[in-house]
């Protein structure tokens, strides 16, 4: 039987990972202090071990041992404990380690011994991500148990409303077509942060509508990548409003970015672009093709100090293509995605593909180095007329201190024939190797975050986009 203490003290419980028996010892006898009860191994094989016999809430794992390694144990977990936050210390700090942590889905990475005194900050924050991943497993069951109500019965939303019992509604972040997004706490878990995505009160009595917005819910929840937005929460109740929780988001969209920002380096752009393309290669691995990859669908976050650290938003009209008896929401013959991005069989009304989305990659990774989108028109058609017959501005010619071989990438990735693109997230991936290997950009140290804690739609400097 898993052991869990009773104590009303007890904020719950830490696995502590270390081959140095004394930092491991003080570490714990910290924690301890601090009301956590705590459970300590000194390898890795140990600690997978002791997870089998302990409701774990967070490991804290040194990276180098003997054996198997943080790294080693930080993959491991994710695989078998995927909702349980894994914390890396390491003495020799390195950015490529920090980004590949990222990668394998650290919920931080801390230093020894600069970060210790914030320790049990990033525990407290790490398990309040823990328990709000629990509820995650309500969104599959609610979305499979929402109806849609009788006409007229959807109540607009107001500030200070609360939501199915749980949800405080605070102040508006943004709007599009098919919702309204809001700041919001959700009350049963001590106030935590979230997003409330709620969909417009005209579209929640159409069926194909609600499919899709239930849809979003479940395949984010599927796929739960550190660089996907986590969706927390779906709630379709028959006399209330039907609405995604998403975890609030502290940052700014690639869009305002690249307004704001000077020009984006190459380094920078790849950085950014290797994320998306980890968060692609997750959702195609479960045949989910996202249709509306843009800016705007990118926020910046910031983790332990490394800036850039990528969030995918927004997969409402998501593809799936495996043939499992799901009901298709996007069928063959409908161009729906924002016409700038779009590839040109998209452009025709062919079948969505994972060449399609690195079409979009490109076509993002363009905008960001020149400030300007590959393909324009004065309206829909004449875009869509662009994508399919003619050749962007040679990227060059905006940019001349851009690499030949940086170029060469983008045109591959945005080339009319699917066929010639990259067949795979991966392979593209791969091809942006050489500007990872020079390390990432860091933000000043008095910065810190993680990924558990809570991410904002928008700049607090710069006035947040609409978005849907």
């Amino acid at each position: 039987m898993k052991s869990r203490a009773n104590n009303a003290e007890n904020q719950g419980c830490v696995l502590i990972v270390d081959d140095e028996d004394a930092l491991r010892r003080a570490l714990a006898r910290t924690l301890s202090k601090q009301g956590y009860q705590v459970v300590d191994a000194s390898s890795g094989s140990l600690a997978l071990e002791l997870l089998d016999t302990h409701d774990v809430d967070v490991v804290v794992s040194d990276i180098r041992m003997p054996g198997m390694d943080g790294m080693a144990l930080l993959r491991l977990v994710r695989e078998q404990k995927p909702d349980v936050p894994f914390v890396l210390l390491t003495g020799t700090p390195d950015v490529a380690t920090a980004v590949k942590a990222v990668g394998y889905g650290a919920f931080e990475y801390l230093t020894k011994p600069d970060d210790l005194p914030r320790l049990g900050e990033s525990v407290a924050k790490a398990i309040e991500a823990h328990r709000a991943a629990i509820t995650r497993r309500r969104i599959l069951e609610a979305a499979t148990r929402a109806k849609v109500a009788k006409p007229g019965s959807r109540r607009a939303i107001d500030g200070g409303m609360v939501l199915d019992g749980r949800y405080r509604v605070g102040r508006l972040l943004g709007a599009g077509g098919m919702g309204t997004v809001y700041e919001g706490r959700r009350e049963d878990l001590a106030g935590m942060p979230v997003a409330i995505k709620v969909l417009h009160p005209r579209l929640s009595d159409q069926q194909e509508i609600l499919a899709r917005f239930r849809r979003e819910a479940e395949v984010v929840a599927t796929i739960d990548h550190p660089n996907i937005v986590k969706v927390i929460d779906f709630v379709a109740a028959p006399d209330g409003p039907v609405f995604l929780v998403m975890e609030l988001l502290h940052g700014d969209t690639l869009a305002t970015s690249i307004e704001r920002d000077p020009p984006f380096s190459e380094r920078r752009v790849a950085f950014i672009a290797s994320q998306v393309l980890a968060a692609l290669g997750a959702a195609h691995a479960v045949n989910v093709i996202h249709r509306d990859l843009k800016p705007e669908n990118l926020v910046l976050t910031t983790l332990a100090g490394i800036e850039d650290v990528v969030k995918l938003l927004d997969f409402g009209i998501a593809k799936l293509l495996a043939a499992d008896g799901h009901q298709r929401l996007t069928e063959t013959g409908l161009t729906l995605g924002t016409p700038a991005y779009m590839a040109p069989e998209y452009a025709r009304g062919e079948a969505a593909t994972v060449a399609g989305d690195l079409y979009a990659l490109g076509c993002v990774m363009y905008e960001a180095l020149t400030r300007q989108q590959p393909f324009t028109g004065t309206n829909y058609n004449a875009i869509l007329f662009a994508i399919q017959q003619k050749q962007p501005p040679p990227l060059r010619d905006l940019r001349p201190d851009v690499s030949p071989e940086l170029t060469a990438v983008i045109e591959r990735a945005i080339a009319k024939d699917p066929a010639d693109r990259f067949p795979t997230a991966r392979a593209m991936d791969d091809a942006l190797a050489p500007w990872l290997a020079r390390g990432a950009t860091r933000a000043p140290s008095s910065t810190t975050a993680g990924l558990g804690t809570t991410p904002t739609l928008e700049s607090p400097s710069v006035p947040p986009k609409n978005r849907s």
